[in-house]
């Protein structure tokens, strides 16, 4: 039989069953070949020829045989490791592994371990592994367990990205330190992020926090130890200099041979199986902490002893050290709003008279931007100049507008809001101001009323205060409403002017209406075409109507919309009306943020290369979403937009981005609602978030990053970082998918491989029953027979066991 020799039992061309061809058996507890039972001969015929990793444990002595997919497992104990006992190839852990497979011979049946925990020495030092391990029995005729079948698959890949992605979530959920004192803030922050980050001391066996003193010109930055982990007292060696190179060169520095330096401050943790042995690290990374092009700080992570630095450890330790700056860059930000806290409390009445006595500060360089900007937009050009020039133009106005705003705000706190009267005709200049809101009415689809007939007489009346009063009320109109109309209605009331401005927008709730006049005062959730503001327009309104010796009130209900309506005494002209001027300087940039927020969304790009990750952009700030969409494209991203959570949800459910790049601030729900909506969704809660955000405090952002969002970015923000972190976060995203991706391939390719392993000896019985032969022979048979048939072994095994309840499968059987 071509069985009883080495090289027909062995046959396979690859290089492990080479290897089993040159073994003297003879020499092994197992002997010749040739005297082998026909249950062993079977066994190695069903683990020799799979890709999936089996072995073979032989004899009271589990004498050791395995295939080529279970050869890399054993590292550097192969190829010694074939025909040896087990015991000796899996000394360092057969404590472990031996009285389970000493279980299965003596019948105890077969063993299963999910994620074991291994101590390997197999590439030269003491390894941290997981494996899942089926050992089975290999049983003779009557019962009696002959040998042990070992399937197994190193799990430890995937064990430890899960591992490490809990501890880049908990960094995520770290709170910046809100102490007394300013060291106190940043310092306490580095504290809870260290002990986050020893929560895991068989990734991180031990941590160090440094902050950078990096204002000296001219001269290294000082740093000075902050917070550390596993090692009480910082070593002040190799490992210190690494430290000022990282803070001065703004990159990770790796140190190794540590073991002496780091030995008399080293204190293990407590992971409490088996990793905190005590085993001094020997290498360790250091690597800056950094935001907006300036490191603040150093990190420092120990190498644990059981892990190879590879590339994976090494991009656990770079975003563990992402998140740890981005925590630490918030308890900065803290100590800069507390400072400016204070010092605002201290000047608020130099700040008074400040903004009372700069108005041609500020104007005299905005007329020099909107001058050259007017002029420049003017000429031809290319439509991507012309577009990136009306957008700051544009923004300029807007500048102008809240810079007056403000102005008039100041005045209004100091009790010197003063107003200018004169002979007006009030008809005439309330048309001329509501004409200007025209155009927008039109793009944004609503119908604009103008019911101004002409006063009986003259009203004195500061036009200046006249005209914001209505354009401010124009503009929240236009803004809250989606469809339908706008009024603005002018009427004489007794010794009374009564203007109303009236819509059939989103409406205010009940119990927001006593509060609509309040300074900085907004309503959360309602439905606008912008997010933008600052919640003094309507405080404005009411501060410029006392100005006038009247009042304004508001009325309203949700969903039908409001009627604001201003009073204010007619009063007796002296003379006749002067002519009206052109209200365009006030009303333009009233007018042209109107505009902004009707302007047509950009196509959303698709990049040239197919292969390339798509971007869904969520912004409701129409020029911001240009702005950003050039800033992705060139990246090679393709990118879909959206405006509010709404309509992002809706594209992500049916394109699946990605990734997701969102303001919080958007119109009705908020980028934190659709994060938690996204998070909650199983089929969707792995695409990765990034959030823009104009708060510049940590509350915000830990909010976000609480919620489930991976990163974010604060305005103004440099886009090299912007575009450097959603980079990293894609990166990271198609590196998790395809960790899972193949982690199922290698489950499904072990199930199939014991299925077909199972019907294989189904159909060995078969024949053995039928031919009344042994397992040698039934095996040899079906290989004789899949040969001449040109089918393969699985395939015919198959056929036999789905027929053999039948006629025509026993015949098929007979017949073969």
């Amino acid at each position: 039989m071509s069985g009883a020799t080495a090289e027909g039992l062995f046959g396979g061309s690859d290089p492990t069953s080479a290897l089993a061809r040159g073994v003297d058996w003879a020499a092994t507890p197992l002997g010749p070949v040739a005297g082998w039972p026909g249950e062993l001969r079977a066994a190695i015929r069903t683990v020799l020829p799979s890709r999936v990793p089996m072995a073979l444990w032989w004899g009271p002595e589990l004498v050791q045989l395995y295939n080529d997919a279970f050869a890399p497992f054993l590292g550097d104990k192969h190829p010694d490791a074939m025909g040896r006992p087990a015991a000796e190839s899996w000394s360092d852990v057969w404590e472990q592994v031996g009285p389970r497979a000493a279980g299965v011979l003596a019948g105890r049946g077969a063993t299963f371990d999910d994620d074991l925990l291994l101590f390997m020495n197999r590439h030269g030092y003491r390894e941290e592994t997981y494996w899942r391990f089926s050992h089975s029995p290999v049983a003779a005729a009557g019962g009696r367990v002959l040998g042990v079948f070992v399937a197994t698959t190193d799990t430890t890949r995937r064990v430890l990205t899960e591992r490490r992605l809990r501890t880049v979530r908990g960094l995520g959920s770290i709170r910046a330190a809100r102490a007394a004192g300013d060291a106190g803030a940043v310092v306490g922050t580095c504290r809870a992020a260290v002990a986050e980050l020893g929560r895991e001391p068989r990734d991180i066996p031990f941590a160090l926090a440094y902050l950078a003193d990096a204002d000296r010109p001219g001269r290294p930055p000082r740093v000075r130890h902050a917070a550390s982990h596993g090692a009480p007292r910082p070593p002040e060696g190799a490992l210190h200099e690494a430290v000022l190179r990282a803070a001065a060169t703004g990159a990770a520095e790796t140190v190794t041979g540590l073991r002496a330096e780091l030995a008399p401050v080293f204190r293990p943790g407590a992971a409490g199986d088996g990793t905190d042995d005590g085993t001094v690290p020997d290498a360790a990374v250091a690597l800056p902490l950094a935001a907006g092009g300036r490191t603040f700080g150093v990190l420092v992570l120990g190498v644990s002893p059981c892990r190879a630095l590879d590339a994976e450890y090494r991009l656990f330790f770079e975003v563990a050290a992402e998140r740890v700056a981005v925590t630490v860059a918030d308890a900065l930000a803290y100590q800069s709003e507390r400072r400016r806290a204070e010092s605002l409390a201290e000047l608020d009445e130099a700040r008074t008279r400040f903004f009372q006595n700069i108005s041609h500060e500020f104007r005299t360089p905005l007329t020099l931007l909107l001058g050259p900007l007017r002029a420049a937009l003017d000429d031809p050009g290319p439509p991507e100049r012309r577009e990136a020039l009306s957008a700051a133009y544009r923004a300029a106005l807007r500048l102008r507008r809240l810079v007056d705003t403000f102005l008039e705000v100041a005045r209004a706190d100091a009790a010197r809001l003063r107003a200018e009267p004169e002979p007006t005709d009030l008809a005439a200049l309330t048309a001329d101001c509501a004409g200007m809101f025209r155009s927008a009415a039109q793009r944004a689809g609503l119908r604009l009323v103008v019911d101004a007939p002409p006063l009986s007489a003259p009203v004195p009346v500061d036009r200046e205060m006249w005209s914001k009063i209505l354009l401010n009320l124009l503009s929240n109109a236009v803004k809250y409403t989606r469809e339908g109309t706008v009024t603005v209605r002018l009427r004489e009331r007794g010794d009374r002017v009564e203007l109303t401005v009236a819509d059939t927008g989103a409406g205010i709730p009940a119990d927001e209406l006593p509060h609509v006049f309040d300074r900085f005062h907004r309503i959360a959730g309602t439905a606008g075409r912008s997010r933008e503001g600052s919640g003094i327009g309507l405080s404005l309104v009411a501060d410029l109507a006392r100005a006038l010796g009247g009042e304004v009130t508001a009325a309203s209900a949700v969903g039908e919309g409001s009627a604001f309506t201003v009073r204010i005494p007619r009063g007796a002209a002296t003379g006749a009306a002067r002519p009206l001027e052109s209200v365009a300087g006030t009303a333009e940039p009233f007018a042209a943020e109107a505009l902004r927020w009707t302007a047509a969304d950009p196509v959303p790009a698709r990049p040239a290369d197919p292969d390339a990750p798509c971007v869904l952009l969520v912004e409701d700030d129409p020029d911001m979403r240009a702005y950003l969409l050039r800033l992705l494209t060139g990246e090679g991203w393709g990118v879909m937009t959206a405006c509010d959570a709404d309509g992002a949800l809706a594209i992500v459910r049916a394109e699946r981005p990605a990734l997701v790049l969102s303001d919080v601030m958007l119109p009705g729900r908020d980028g934190l609602a659709l994060v938690a909506e996204l998070r909650a969704d199983p089929e969707l809660n792995r695409i990765p978030i990034v959030l823009l955000t104009a708060r510049a405090g940590g509350e915000a952002a830990v909010e976000g990053l609480r919620r489930g969002a991976d990163d974010y970015v604060t305005k103004p923000f440099f886009p090299d970082e912007l575009l450097a972190r959603v980079r990293v976060h894609l990166e990271a995203a198609r590196l998790r998918e395809a960790l899972a991706a193949a982690r199922e391939r290698r489950i499904g390719n072990l199930e199939s491989a014991l299925d077909t392993r199972a019907t294989i000896g189904q159909a060995v019985g078969i024949v053995m029953a039928r031919r009344r032969c042994g397992p040698d022979e039934a095996f040899a048979e079906l290989t004789r027979v899949s040969q001449h048939r040109n089918v393969k072994l699985r395939d015919l095994a198959g056929e036999i066991v789905r027929t053999v309840s039948g006629s025509a499968g026993t015949r098929r059987v007979r017949d073969s």
